[in-house]
C-alpha cells in the first residue's frame, strides 16, 4: 500500500476504534488496579512502523537499554521497508513484520503480531502521530503502555499507561531519550554506538581515493526534503574545486539510481578528477554501510544515512532547499 493509503486507513479506522476501545480501558483500569510501576520484567516491545532514519535516532537509546538489560527480550514491530534498518543495529531478539503490500495482508499479518506480543509486559510506541499504533498497543494488554503525546493528541491519554510530551520543534532523540530515562536509561554515547555498529559491518576495501557518500535520496514519507540533480550541481560547485581528486559514491536503494545518474551526468564533465560511482541498489544496508563508514566525508540531505553517518563520526553536511547543516 502507498504511505497515502496507510494514512487514511490510520486515521479514520484508528479514530473510530478508539471512540470505541477507550471507555472500556477506562473501566477496566478502574477495577483490575493493575501494577503500573515502571520497572522492566522478561520482554519489552518497541513499536516503530514508519520511518528508518528515526529507528536509528532512537539507536543510542536502544543501545542503552540493551547494556543495562542484557537478559531483557527486545522485540520490534515494525513494516518490512523497515526491517534492513532494524537488523542494521544488531539490538532486537526479535523483528515482527506487518506486511503493507495489500489491505488483505496489513490485517492479516497485524492479527498475527499481536498474537506473538499479547501480554506483552511492556510495549514502547514510537509512532508519534499514529492512532493504530495506540490502539494496537491498548489490544496487547501490557502492562506499560508507553508513548508520546501532542498538544491535540488528548485521544491517548487513558490508553497508554505512561506519556512523554514530544514537541515537534525540536530534535526528537531528546523525546526518545527520555521515555527511555523513565526505567534510568541513558543513551550509550556516539564511541559506543559507533563500536557496535562497526563489529558487525563487513570489510570494505579503501582505494586510496578521498572519498564522499552521498545520500540524496529518502522514504516516500517527506520526498520533498529531496534536491534536484541542479541543485546538487550547485551543492558541488559551492564546495569543493573543480580540480579536486576524490571518489564520489551514491548510496541509496535501486529506485534512486535514476536521480543518481542525473547528477552524475551534470558533473562529471565539470569534475573530471572525480570518479562517480552509482551503488543504488547494488549493495545490501550493511555493505553500503560500511562503505559510508571508510568515507572521509557524507553528504545527504535528512534520511537515514546522514544519522548512520553521525554515529559514524564522519563530517557530514546535510542539505535541504535553501540550508544545510554541518555535523
Amino acid at each position: 500500500m502507498e504511505i497515502k493509503t496507510i494514512r487514511i486507513i490510520d486515521y479514520y479506522l484508528g479514530n473510530l476504534l478508539i471512540a470505541i476501545l477507550k471507555p472500556v480501558v477506562i473501566l477496566l483500569g478502574i477495577l483490575l488496579r493493575r501494577d503500573h510501576g515502571l520497572e522492566l520484567k522478561k520482554d519489552i516491545t518497541i513499536i516503530k512502523m514508519l520511518g528508518g532514519g528515526s529507528l536509528v535516532i532512537a539507536f543510542p537509546a536502544l543501545l542503552g537499554l540493551r547494556r543495562k538489560y542484557p537478559g531483557l527480550s527486545i522485540n520490534l514491530v515494525t513494516m518490512k521497508g523497515i526491517t534492513p534498518f532494524a537488523r542494521s543495529l544488531n539490538i532486537f531478539d526479535n523483528i515482527i513484520e506487518i506486511d503493507d503490500s495489500g489491505i488483505f495482508k496489513f490485517f492479516r499479518s497485524s492479527l498475527g503480531t499481536w498474537i506473538k506480543i499479547f501480554r506483552n509486559d511492556t510495549i514502547i510506541d514510537l509512532e508519534v502521530y499514529s492512532r493504530l499504533s495506540t490502539v494496537f498497543s491498548a489490544l496487547t494488554c501490557a502492562r506499560n503502555r508507553i508513548g508520546f503525546y501532542l498538544e491535540e493528541a488528548f485521544w491517548r491519554r487513558r490508553l497508554h499507561t505512561h506519556l512523554v510530551y514530544f514537541n515537534r520543534f525540536s530534535g526528537s532523540y531528546y523525546f526518545y531519550d527520555k521515555i527511555f530515562q523513565l526505567f534510568s536509561i541513558s543513551p550509550c554515547s556516539t564511541v559506543d554506538c559507533k563500536e557496535h555498529l562497526s563489529g558487525f559491518l563487513p570489510a570494505t576495501e579503501k582505494t586510496g581515493k578521498y572519498r564522499i557518500c552521498i545520500g540524496h535520496a529518502c522514504s516516500g514519507l517527506s520526498l520533498e526534503r529531496m534536491l534536484d540533480a541542479g541543485q546538487w550541481e550547485k551543492v558541488f560547485i559551492s564546495r569543493i574545486d573543480k580540480s579536486f581528486e576524490a571518489e564520489v559514491i551514491f548510496l541509496g536503494a535501486q529506485k534512486d539510481s535514476g536521480l543518481a545518474s542525473e547528477i552524475t551526468e551534470r558533473l562529471s564533465p565539470g569534475f573530471i578528477n572525480i570518479k562517480f560511482t552509482d551503488l543504488c541498489g547494488k549493495t545490501d544496508l550493511n555493505k553500503s554501510l560500511s562503505i559510508l563508514s571508510s568515507s572521509d566525508e557524507f553528504w545527504g540531505i535528512d534520511s537515514s544515512l546522514l544519522h548512520y553517518a553521525r554515529l559514524f563520526k564522519i563530517g557530514s553536511s546535510g542539505f535541504m532547499v535553501g540550508f544545510f547543516i554541518t555535523y
